[in-house]
């Protein structure tokens, strides 16, 4: 039984302690390749990249509810569509270290290429691409998306962007490393605990990336799921308050007290997360020849008059003078 088929399988209760003997295979053409990725991970498409023949080597354990792998592949892709996401049951959070060699993850129309010692996180529940680099040696690690407290809410905002490179992304891997090559004669208790220390770094990693990202993560949970709302229909320009009340199934007046929690109101969130992904787009060297009354619109500005007086009174700085402030 493969890593990945062992949890796609074993996407249980966390406490499920399954410790599957460690395997190593060698790949030595496309073909075989291809049929390793149709067993371990299924409804992906791939591509061949390579300039010569084609190998790879794979290292995979399964430990509790988590699968880690050790990958080194000549030139190549992997990619889940949208109709190959729609297939599939459930989806796992896939973090990615880079070890040797290059790496690019794309989702949620975002990219980001990793260096050693970087790392990203994509969902399997949604479309994404990775393109390895020839003789690139990388860590992936699946985990059951309840591993993380709350990943439906920063799954969308940190989903192929560089992940916070600090403590807690060190010691993720070097204590998954270090788990692997434990005693497994060792008592079930010492492992558990353990793994409830992984999903502790794991969980603070990833709501750390998500700060990264300027996203803030609210204690109640109802807030969280207002922002997510707002952040998926952010280029509708006539979303406002009431949509929001709307589809949070609560009045007007309810949702104004809720956001008094936070010390705002839904117009001011909406407007504020409108010039946060205007910046972004701003920032991002791939957009530089767009105009910036596309991305205006693209924000959710309906007038583009408007979003340059927004955005100066935040910025104090016309978007054109940002942009080119930006790129020097």
């Amino acid at each position: 039984m493969s890593v990945i088929q062992g949890q796609m399988a074993g996407e249980t209760a966390l406490s499920t302690l399954g410790w599957l003997p460690a395997s190593t295979r060698q790949v030595e053409s496309f073909k075989e390749w291809k049929d390793f990725v149709r067993d371990n991970f299924p409804w992906l498409e791939f591509r061949n990249r390579a300039s010569g023949q084609f190998d790879a080597e794979i290292y995979s354990q399964q430990v509790g509810c988590f699968g880690l792998s050790m990958i080194r592949t000549s030139a190549g892709e992997v990619k889940r569509t949208r109709h190959l996401a729609e297939m599939t049951d459930s989806g796992s959070i896939k973090i990615m270290w880079q070890l040797s060699g290059g790496l690019m993850v794309e989702q949620d129309d975002r990219s980001c290429s990793l260096s050693p010692g970087q790392a990203t996180v994509c969902d399997s529940a949604r479309p994404y691409r990775i393109q390895m680099s020839d003789q690139s040696k990388f860590a992936v690690l699946m985990l059951p998306h309840d591993y993380c407290a709350g990943w439906e809410h920063i799954s969308e905002s940190i989903c192929a962007t560089t992940l916070y490179k600090g403590a807690s992304m060190r010691s993720v891997l070097g204590t998954l490393m270090a788990l692997t090559a434990a005693d497994r004669d060792k008592g079930e208790e010492d492992i558990g605990a353990v793994l409830d220390a992984i999903q502790l770094m794991v969980t603070k990693l990833l709501y750390r990336s998500a700060e990264q990202t300027g996203l803030q993560a609210y204690n109640d949970p109802r807030l969280n799921k207002a922002r997510d709302h707002i952040i998926r229909n952010l280029s509708d320009s006539s979303f406002g308050p009431d949509d929001l009340a709307s589809a949070m199934c609560m009045s007007r007046r309810s949702l104004y007290m809720l956001f008094e929690e936070i010390d705002t109101t839904p117009v001011k969130l909406i407007r504020e997360l409108r010039l946060e992904t205007a910046v972004r787009a701003l920032l991002d060297s791939r957009e530089k020849n767009r105009k910036i009354t596309d991305i205006a619109f693209d924000s959710g500005f309906g007038e583009y008059a408007t979003f340059t007086r927004l955005f100066k009174t935040r910025y104090g700085k016309t978007p054109r003078e940002f942009r080119e402030d930006s790129s020097k």
